[in-house]
């Protein structure tokens, strides 16, 4: 959602009505180099661009991988995997514009795991180098020079980052949160009401008991001959009655489990449709893409959906040939937040890999149950 607005409130800005020449000549200049870009307008009144070559949008670099690099990158030489020297460390989420309309600088969410612990610092626009992908037309690698020690001293972004509008996908993802939240809360009081049932059973057992034992004792006393077998049928009776409990108190809470349970997986099941319905290329807007093209860091981490777009595991690792060249893919299945998930393998030939310009999305003809069955992955 965030992503959508700043790249609305970009287009906004850059919708403003421009100088009244026909071409205008726009100087780029970064410390190491500079460039000379002609844009090209195509209205009567020169407020629209028909083109801006040699440009990307902000949309395409919200969410890229951003690399730090000690030594300095020339932009005019491609590469075709991210350098082993580089290090990886974070993410785009924003861009920031000043009120004169030009980028000052880009947020990045550096450290932390799954948003826990990270923090986000702000890179200047000129102190970035966007190295060309030679292995995909239009692709790039967002690099800065410099090491992991400069990262951790970088401040933290205090700047304010709230917006005015509100992404009507979003919302409805915070309704199936919230949703997801009353009914483990409710699963939760049903829990605890079982239980303290379950407690009052075993305390009228008790009772009984004791009621039992007080009746045998005045039986012995009245009457020696029939002591025994008074403590007897007494005993016989407290026994059924201890089972009895014991019983009502154990099928109240397996019930009481196995609604809690239920509760949390439809909470969990709900809430992980929701998210992937909104993050996923479907097959009506997404372009199938080979797979090999598709960058293995981008890749790994992404949601895999079946024949009835259910989300069915995530890929984990990629399975390669001696060759080097992807031969599959490595998907946990089931599990609960990656516990207990068993990864098994798939051959690419049983993957399709779909891209939008938001997201990649892998699909396959497997369903999570046929995924289970599979053999676990030992590679």
């Amino acid at each position: 959602m965030k992503n959508l607005i700043t790249t609305t409130a970009i287009g906004l800005m850059l919708a403003l009505p421009a100088a009244a020449e026909t071409k205008t000549d726009v100087q780029v200049t970064s410390p190491t180099d500079s460039a000379q870009v002609t844009v090209e307008q195509g209205s009567a009144n020169d407020t629209f661009f028909k083109a801006i070559p040699h440009s990307i949008s902000a949309s395409g670099m919200i969410g890229k991988r951003v690399y730090v690099s000690e030594t300095a990158m020339d932009p005019s030489k491609a590469v075709k995997a991210a350098d082993q020297n580089w290090e990886d460390i974070g993410e785009v989420s924003d861009v920031v514009i000043g009120m004169d309309g030009n980028v000052d600088a880009v947020l990045v969410d550096v450290g932390g795991f799954l948003g826990i612990g990270e923090k986000t610092v702000a890179i200047s626009m000129g102190s970035l180098r966007l190295i060309p992908d030679g292995d995909t037309e239009n692709a790039y690698f967002v690099v800065v020079k410099g090491d992991k020690a400069m990262l951790d001293q970088a401040p933290a972004y205090e700047g304010d980052m709230q917006t005015s509008w509100a992404d009507v996908s979003e919302t409805e993802a915070m309704k199936v949160n919230n949703s997801a939240e009353a009914a483990m809360h409710k699963a939760g009081d049903a829990a605890k009401a079982s239980a303290a049932a379950a407690g009052q059973a075993m305390d009228n057992a008790a009772e009984a008991t004791k009621q039992a034992a007080s009746d045998a004792a005045d039986k012995t006393k009245a009457m020696a001959k029939d002591a025994a077998q008074s403590t007897k049928q007494a005993a016989n009776e407290a026994g059924q009655a201890i089972d009895e409990a014991a019983d009502k108190a154990g099928a109240a809470t397996k019930e009481a489990a196995a609604k809690t349970g239920s509760a949390i997986d439809d909470a969990v099941d709900s809430t992980a449709a929701a998210v992937g319905q909104v993050g996923q290329a479907s097959a009506e807007d997404g372009q199938q893409v080979d797979i090999a093209s598709v960058d293995p860091d981008v890749l790994r981490g992404e949601g895999v959906y079946g024949p009835n777009n259910d989300k069915v595991g995530d890929v984990s690792a990629l399975v390669t040939g001696s060759d080097g060249s992807v031969q599959g893919v490595v998907i946990d299945v089931g599990g609960f937040l990656g516990i207990g998930a068993k990864p098994v393998e798939i051959d690419t030939n049983q993957l399709t890999v779909l891209q939008d310009n938001h997201s990649i999305t892998v699909h396959t003809g497997l369903t999570e149950e046929q995924l289970k069955t599979m053999p676990k992955y030992e590679g």
